[in-house]
C-alpha cells in the first residue's frame, strides 16, 4: 500500500499536468477568439461596433430565417468608415490587450505548474509569475474599459452621433471583482517571497549546522 507522501506527490504531479494541458487548450482558444474578434471589428463595410439606441419594437428573423421573433431593440451594430486616428489606435490597443492579458495569465499559471512538476515551489520564477498575473488582472480591465470607451466615442462621432461621453463610473464597478482577484494574487506573490526568504534562511542554517558537526 503506497504511503501518504507518495500519494500526495502523485496527486500534485497529476494536478500540474492537468493545468498544463488546460493551459495549452486555453492558448488555442485565445488565438481563435483573437482572430474572430479582429475579423468582427474590421469589416469590409468599416469598423463595426454596437451603439445604444432609443428602445423601439422590432420584428426580426432568427435561425437563418427559420423563425421570426418580436422584441425591443436597445442597441444596433453600426459600421464607421471615418474613425479618427486616436480612436483607431484605441481599437487596436483594445484588441491587443484582449489578447495579451489572457496570454500573460495563462502562461503565468503554466509556469507555476511547470515549476511544481519539477518540484520547485518557493522559487523566484513562481513569485514573478504571480506578480505578472496580479498586475495584469489589476491594470488590463481598466485599460480595456477606457480604450473601448474611446472606441465607442470614435465610432459614434464618425457616424454623426456626437463626440461621445467619458467612461461611466458603473463601467469601472463592473470590473471590481477582477481587480480584487488581481490584488489577491499579488498577496500570494508576497507570500511566495516570504517562503523563498524562509527557505534561504533554512538552507543557510543547515549549512552552518553541518559546519559545526
Amino acid at each position: 500500500m503506497p504511503s501518504t507522501p507518495t500519494r500526495t506527490a502523485r496527486s500534485q504531479t497529476a494536478d500540474a499536468i492537468t493545468v498544463l494541458l488546460f493551459g495549452a487548450a486555453a492558448l488555442v482558444v485565445v488565438a481563435i477568439s483573437t482572430v474572430l474578434r479582429t475579423l468582427g471589428t474590421f469589416r469590409d463595410q468599416g469598423i463595426a461596433w454596437y451603439v445604444p439606441i432609443d428602445e423601439q419594437p422590432i420584428s426580426a428573423t432568427a435561425d437563418s430565417g427559420a423563425i421570426t421573433v418580436d422584441g425591443i431593440a436597445q442597441q444596433v451594430m453600426v459600421f464607421a468608415t471615418d474613425v479618427d486616428p486616436l480612436s483607431t489606435a484605441a481599437i487596436i490597443g483594445s484588441l491587443i490587450l484582449w489578447t495579451l492579458a489572457p496570454l500573460i495569465v495563462i502562461l503565468g499559471v503554466m509556469l507555476v505548474a511547470w515549476n511544481l512538476l519539477r518540484g520547485r515551489f518557493f522559487v523566484r520564477g513562481n513569485a514573478r509569475a504571480f506578480d505578472a498575473i496580479g498586475w495584469t488582472l489589476v491594470l488590463a480591465p481598466m485599460l480595456i474599459v477606457m480604450l473601448e470607451n474611446r472606441r465607442l466615442n470614435g465610432v459614434t462621432g464618425a457616424i454623426g452621433l456626437g463626440p461621445g461621453e467619458p467612461v461611466h463610473p458603473l463601467e469601472f464597478w463592473s470590473i471590481v471583482p477582477v481587480f480584487a482577484t488581481g490584488v489577491a494574487v499579488g498577496l500570494i506573490a508576497n507570500a511566495f517571497r516570504q517562503g523563498i526568504r524562509l527557505q534561504q534562511e533554512k538552507n543557510v542554517l543547515e549549512k552552518e549546522t553541518e559546519g559545526l558537526v
